[in-house]
């Protein structure tokens, strides 16, 4: 008996061993079990399962995107203190609302404007100053040898006033002396000055903005482009040789440089693209042969331009405005005082270009210019032909600069041709610059040809 009940264990026990190996997977045999206590009933053997399959283990997962958030339960996080915006080693929770673009990249700033030295009253009375000064090196050959005259010398020293009355008002003064201790050729030869003399001095009323505006004083009368142009703003090294070549021909003192005293309207209507100027002047006054009273009829001048860009709109025309305005213009003009048996008569024309194009601005302009003096003024009928042209270049503020000049006329005028060119160097503008230039003076034969230089420092502000 007893050994049948210990017969019958040992086919249990069997039994429940193979049960359990048939569940265990194939790649790893399960370990013996422990025989069960002598006196436990075996339990009913279950149907084996089928066999499961082989289960190959996972690669290890790739690491997140830089920008995936893993996904953050309260019970992973260690407990906030009070106050505490961010627990150490929590992640921040993604933000529910999209996040704003980066705003778009500010505006290139402007140039800083000229230095200016201005005062001004509440009721539009203002009054402002401003100072020119060139420095010059010239040598210069001539047509009789093969001798240089060189000279350091001040070619303009100005101090400007202006400024405004009552806001419709406005008034300019300028005080120059040019060739200040320049030498002139021989071996006695005294230097030039010193002195002062007032150039300009002249008031405005603007009667409608700049549509009409009334000029009184000592001023320029209408003439051409360059005849216009301040000395502060010039291209070149200086004015067109033919600008001012007969600068006192109206009878005074010292030479005015082209001034006169008068008055005159302009403006500028049809939106801007038109410009006139015209005006009544002292001119030359003649002294009858009988007695000492003297009588002169006025003379007049004028001037029209058409503006396709941008407007001129100061008195003083710009000789580059070095990229700040967009301007394209073509002008004419006349000059006329009666005389007794032949008049003064003068006409032309120019044109003036001065765009910014690519990495810097071209400027250019042309003048002609026909005077004759007739019986009234002394100057020999004679044309002039003047054109300069150059380029800007931005990145390094220079400019190379052409010049060409002719005159011809009467056999008392001469006929000469001048050709040249120099650069122009921009570090501030009008305010601070640096030219070199050089020119070849050619008479018509029998007269010998000879070369000029100039180096030239500016110091401008008004």
């Amino acid at each position: 008996m007893v050994f049948g009940r210990s017969l019958l264990s040992c086919f249990v026990v069997l039994g429940f061993a193979a049960t359990a190996r048939a569940q265990a997977p194939q790649a790893a045999p399960a370990p013996a079990a422990a025989p069960a206590p002598a006196t436990a009933p075996a339990p009913v053997p279950v149907p084996a399962a089928p066999p499961a399959p082989v289960v190959v283990a996972p690669a290890p997962a790739a690491q997140p995107a830089p920008d995936a958030q893993p996904v953050v339960t309260s019970s992973t996080l260690p407990p906030v203190a009070a106050g505490e915006a961010n627990p150490p080693g929590a992640v921040p929770k993604p933000n529910a609302e999209p996040v704003p673009a980066d705003p778009p990249a500010p505006a290139p700033a402007k140039a800083a404007a000229p230095p200016q030295l201005k005062i001004e009253a509440a009721n539009g009375t203002s009054i402002r100053f401003g100072v020119l000064w060139q420095g010059q090196f010239e040598a210069r050959g001539n047509s009789n040898n093969d001798d240089l005259t060189r000279n350091l010398y001040v070619r303009r020293f100005a101090l400007l006033i202006g400024g405004t009355v009552l806001k419709d008002f406005e008034y300019f003064f300028d005080s120059d002396f040019a060739d200040l201790f320049k030498a002139p050729t021989g071996e006695q030869g005294l230097k030039n000055g010193p002195s002062f003399q007032t150039k300009d001095a002249f008031a405005t009323y603007r009667v409608f903005d700049d549509k009409l505006k009334v000029d009184g004083g000592l001023l320029l009368p209408p003439g051409t482009h360059n005849f216009l142009q301040g000395g502060g703003s010039l291209y070149g090294w200086d004015f067109f040789l033919n600008t001012y070549r007969a600068g006192n021909l109206f009878g005074s003192v010292n030479n005015p440089y082209g001034r006169d005293v008068g008055a005159q309207l302009r403006g500028i209507v049809l939106d801007g693209l038109l410009e006139y100027r015209l005006g009544i002047f002292q001119g030359k006054r003649n002294t009858p042969a009988n007695g000492a009273a003297s009588r002169n009829d006025f003379r007049y001048a004028g001037r029209v331009q058409v503006n396709f860009l941008d407007p001129e709109t100061n008195y003083f025309y710009g000789g580059t405005y070095l990229g700040t305005k967009k301007v394209f213009s073509v002008g004419a003009l006349f000059d006329y005082q009666h005389g007794s048996q032949e008049s003064y008569r003068a006409f032309g024309a120019d044109a003036f270009l001065d765009l910014p194009v690519g990495p810097g601005g071209v400027t250019a302009q042309v003048n002609i210019l026909h005077r004759d003096g007739g019986s009234r003024i002394a100057l020999p009928s004679q044309t002039a032909f003047m054109a300069e042209a150059g380029y800007r270049f931005d990145a390094i503020k220079l400019s190379p600069i052409g010049r060409f000049e002719r005159r011809w006329g009467d056999a008392a005028a001469g006929r000469e041709t001048d050709v040249g060119g120099g650069v122009a160097f921009w570090p501030y503008g009008h305010n601070s610059n640096l030219k070199a230039f050089y020119t070849r003076l050619i008479p018509d034969s029998p007269v010998k040809a000879y070369d000029q230089f100039n180096l030239q420092w500016q110091l401008y502000f008004y």
